[in-house]
């Protein structure tokens, strides 16, 4: 996987300064959460601030889920975006470290070698889009709880079981 990225230039240069990417990758190691059948692809752009990097991107992957009423295999385009700042850990001009709170995420740092790596982030906005209930479509049926049958085909045939005499009173007055 190549989303790390050498940002030691980028540091040299003024605050203010772009660098563009271009990505395609495939990512399916870093999220098992998630069945992906494309590679992620879009642009990632970093921004040159004080103290770091800015990183931004739109970027786009199918993923692959399954209807959460009827169980049909679906291929769900998701896009996300990412936006997020690093921090450096180490000037690039001198060498010498620079202090970072302890509480910082570790995934928000650039390494002392200057690698600024987006595969965490990738990972958590990815799965923050991923589709949590997904449907094959807004009006679909789903199962027969009774046999199973895929409802969006036609009805199952089942027997409709009697009613708990206990609710009688109340499904009369759905009849009036």
């Amino acid at each position: 996987m190549d989303l790390e990225f050498n940002v030691a230039q980028l540091l040299k240069a003024p605050v203010g300064a772009t660098r563009r990417y271009e990505l395609a990758e495939d990512v399916h190691e870093l999220v098992a959460e998630l069945q992906l059948v494309t590679p992620v692809t879009g642009q990632v752009q970093l921004l040159h601030v004080p103290g770091g990097v800015l990183a931004t991107g739109q970027l786009q992957v199918t993923v692959a889920t399954e209807c959460k009423r009827c169980l049909r295999l679906l291929e769900l385009p998701t896009r996300f975006e990412i936006e997020e700042e690093f921090k450096s850990t180490v000037d690039v001009l001198t060498g010498t470290a620079i202090f970072v709170d302890p509480t910082e995420d570790t995934a928000l740092l650039i390494d002392a070698q200057h690698i600024l790596n987006l595969g965490e982030i990738i990972r958590q906005d990815l799965l923050l889009a991923a589709e949590p209930a997904a449907l094959c479509k807004p009006d679909c049926r789903g199962l027969c709880s009774n046999c199973g049958k895929d409802l969006n085909e036609g009805p199952c045939g089942c027997q409709i079981e009697s009613a708990d005499p206990r609710w009688a009173a109340l499904s009369n007055l759905l009849k009036t």
